[in-house]
């Protein structure tokens, strides 16, 4: 490149980052190379790698911060609008999901699918080499764990590393208060039946993850979906009008980068909540399974932070950062902690012990926080670019949501299109997404599909865009 005139190679050197920023392989708000290995590697002088970056900073592409480097700008991709705030009806419904979410599920486990909308980690950015090896060396080791059954609160040693992990979300608490669950599901199971009952109200976020609305509908129970918003998450004043006027059992939330949303309360918003469910002692079960998928240094503070009289169920798993296939997961279920334990014991005694020994084992050997770090930038990353492409590639009207954290990404079609039939022609060509009828018990968001980054990247994800978009053209 040092051939050329001057002028032409701090052009050309913009052009070329101008390309990668377009194409994702620098995210937004990623940190650019510096200009010191920009020369270096572009074998140019310093003087036109400073160009370079002064000319992309004058198109908005990139910022500076001083002593910091360059960034890339928000502005880089095209900016649709955000899905307007859900509008449910306020009267609690019974629960019908439960047979169309497998029938969906079943099918896009087929062989050959691009899962486009699967909310599952791509087995690459999960530690399953290190694990595997764990596994093989607690199975020699302590081959006589599987003589007996584990204490149904779970292994201490693996409560123990999951107290060092709760204090990152702003969670004070002991080994005791830990029980270890088969997943994150069994989790908020145990959760709905030791504070509600059959024919109870349960309050949840609309839209919201169908594996709630799933279990709401095996206990019997009703769901009463609360107003939304596509960023900050349940509003407060649709939640304190819904307690005024019914009998609400407990509300399910998912604060922290909400499935299917990607949504996160504000610390303000989460103090409230808290503050209200418990002055009417309403008892909040919270799903946090995506919460340490966070794209910023330090992950936002959990709803149990907020929780002064264990009035807050926290649930969450290893199933999106370490392996689904472990199924281990947790709950801490403040002043249900006894009632919690021995509905556990009664449903199956304890979860599995070889898997607890191993996790415990990785967890202390700090692979855990390792392979956060790595997938929550990788996934920072392929949201950028999933996110660049639906933008450029959906129908106008689009509307899409602007994740922190995790790899779902919620996407409102226009009006006039049907998401279980793109859902149809979309298997048809080998591409599976997700409609959004799945997260309502009231059949709402037939316009809305779930996208996800997590198992599908690069040309792969974008080829797959692109069929969709003729897709959703014809």
């Amino acid at each position: 490149m040092k051939t050329q005139p001057d002028n032409y190679l701090y052009e050309q050197l913009a052009n070329d980052l101008r390309a990668a920023i377009h194409k994702g392989v620098y995210g937004v708000g990623e940190r650019l190379p510096s200009l010191r290995y920009l020369s270096e590697q572009y074998e140019v002088s310093m003087a036109t790698a400073i160009q370079a970056y002064q000319r992309l900073e004058t198109d908005g592409l990139i910022w500076s911060r001083p002593k910091s480097g360059y960034f890339v700008s928000p502005g880089t991709i095209k900016q649709l609008g955000e899905p307007i705030a859900s509008q449910p009806k306020s009267a609690p419904t019974d629960v019908n999901v439960g047979h169309l979410a497998m029938s969906l599920i079943n099918e896009s486990r087929q062989p050959g699918l691009i899962k486009l909308g699967a909310a599952v980690p791509e087995p690459g950015l999960l530690p399953l080499t290190s694990l595997s090896r764990i596994l093989a060396g607690v199975a020699r080791r302590k081959y006589s764990a599987a003589a007996s059954y584990e204490d149904a609160q779970g292994n201490i040693d693996l409560r123990k590393q999951i107290v060092h992990l709760m204090r990152e979300g702003g969670v004070r608490c002991t080994a005791n208060d830990i029980i270890i669950t088969n997943g994150c599901l069994e989790a908020l199971s145990l959760a709905l039946r030791v504070v509600a009952k059959s024919g109870d109200t349960i309050a949840i976020e609309s839209p919201t993850y169908f594996g709630i609305l799933q279990v709401i509908e095996s206990l019997g129970m009703k769901a009463l979906e609360i107003s939304t918003h596509a960023n900050t998450g349940i509003e407060y004043e649709a939640l304190k009008q819904a307690i005024k006027k019914r009998k609400i059992a407990a509300c399910i939330l998912m604060p922290t980068f909400n499935n299917p949303l990607g949504s996160t309360m504000p610390k303000e918003n989460i103090q409230q909540v808290v503050d209200l469910l418990d002055k009417y002692h309403i008892p909040l079960i919270e799903d946090d399974v995506y919460g340490t998928l966070s794209y910023e240094p330090r992950r936002p503070k959990a709803a149990k932070a907020y929780d002064n009289n264990g009035n807050v169920l926290y649930c969450s798993s290893f199933s999106k950062t370490v392996s689904p296939g472990l199924r281990i997961g947790w709950i801490l279920a403040g002043q249900y902690q006894e009632q919690t334990i021995y509905q556990k014991f009664l449903d199956n005694i304890s979860t599995s012990i070889y898997p607890q020994l191993a996790l415990a084992e990785f967890l202390a050997k700090g692979g855990y926080r390792r392979c956060v770090r790595h997938s929550a930038r990788i996934y920072r990353q392929r949201m950028d670019q999933l996110r660049r492409w639906v933008s450029e590639a959906f129908p106008k009207g689009t509307r899409i949501t602007n994740p922190s954290g995790g790899f779902l990404l919620w996407v409102e079609l226009p009006k006039n299109q049907d998401a279980l039939v793109l859902y149809r022609k979309a298997m048809d060509k080998k591409i599976a997404i997700t409609p959004g009828i799945l997260f309502s018990a009231q059949g709402q968001y037939k316009n809305h599909i779930r996208l996800s980054c997590g198992s599908t990247d690069g040309e792969e994800a974008q080829k797959a865009i692109k069929v969709l978009s003729k897709l959703l053209s014809t």
